[in-house]
């Protein structure tokens, strides 16, 4: 799970829903992104960064395990 991505978005007040909205996808495509059953496309993965405030790719992706 990109835990990350889900940080971001309960620190800016978005559902899931209102997320993939933004994104211009449905909401089952963000959730297999979010828990990587599907890669996130870089153009998608721009647009979040952007959403969430030109936050970076990296920070986004990382994984602590």
């Amino acid at each position: 799970m990109f835990i990350n991505i889900e940080i971001e978005r309960l620190r800016n007040f978005m559902s899931r829903e209102d997320m993939a909205n933004h994104l211009a996808v449905p909401p089952d495509t963000l959730n297999d992104w979010i828990h990587r059953r599907r890669a996130i496309p870089a153009e998608k993965l721009r647009a979040l960064s952007q959403l969430l405030g030109g936050i970076s790719f990296d920070y986004l992706l990382f994984d602590k395990k």
